[in-house]
């Protein structure tokens, strides 16, 4: 939403990485943190193919992530669309790459996809998102 504006005139609480910065600090406990939706974090950001990585840092170290939906975009704040998961901005190799580095070992998992002629259930673009999902896991794991 407009940061200025919001939806209807009510501001978005959660709509940018400075609320949701705003909204961790409300009450600091091991047990207040995000359902971290990377796509739409992704989603907040300008240029999300670069900045995504330090605002996984930043919730990350500390501690603040507590399950990912693990999706992609192309574009950015205000003119995105939903891609597959390897098809979008950000590198999700290096997305990964970084939760490791933050000692992330909570729940990768799809939030939604993009629909598939002949797929009205989705269940071959989630199954898709997964085994991707499950191959950047397992590469991730086996480097060095």
């Amino acid at each position: 939403m407009p940061a200025d504006r919001g939806y209807r005139g009510v501001k978005t609480v959660l709509g940018s990485v400075e609320g949701l910065k705003r909204f961790i600090a409300i009450k600091p406990s091991p047990y207040h943190g995000l359902n971290f939706c990377q796509g739409t974090v992704s989603e907040m950001l300008k240029k999300p193919g670069e900045e995504i990585f330090d605002v996984i840092r930043y919730f990350g170290s500390r501690g603040k992530i507590f399950n990912v939906h693990f999706r992609n975009i192309s574009g950015g704040f205000l003119n995105f669309r939903e891609t597959f998961i390897d098809d979008g901005d950000v590198d999700m190799l290096k997305a990964m790459r970084v939760y490791k580095e933050i000692g992330f070992d909570g729940m990768m998992m799809p939030d939604h996809v993009p629909k598939i002629d002949g797929d009205a259930k989705s269940f071959q673009a989630f199954a898709y998102t997964f085994g991707y999902i499950k191959a950047l896991i397992a590469a991730v794991s086996a480097e060095a």
